[in-house]
């Protein structure tokens, strides 16, 4: 099982969601966190590094995108928003 880190902007990012949004988006990581291995909607970023790929994980309307550290067993939330304002 993978343990999940949120950054600083991700913290904050969450802190904006709506609290109904945000368990959602808790209990999805959760779940991708302990069965990484089961198809999650994640997809790699397209021109991301080689060393350190960046991916996305779709949550209803919300993305969050995030670096997977397979030696640590970590996963490392980067940012966390709305697919309209989402940048990648």
């Amino acid at each position: 099982m993978y343990q999940i880190r949120l950054s600083q902007k991700a913290e904050k990012d969450l802190a904006k969601i709506p609290q109904k949004d945000r368990i959602h988006i808790e209990l999805k990581l959760e779940e991708f966190a302990a069965h990484p291995e089961i198809r999650h909607d994640v997809v790699k970023i397209r021109d991301s590094p080689k060393v350190a790929p960046r991916y996305r994980i779709r949550i209803g309307e919300y993305r969050a995108t995030f670096f997977i550290w397979h030696d640590m067993l970590l996963i490392e939330i980067i940012t966390i928003g709305k697919k309209e304002n989402f940048e990648y």
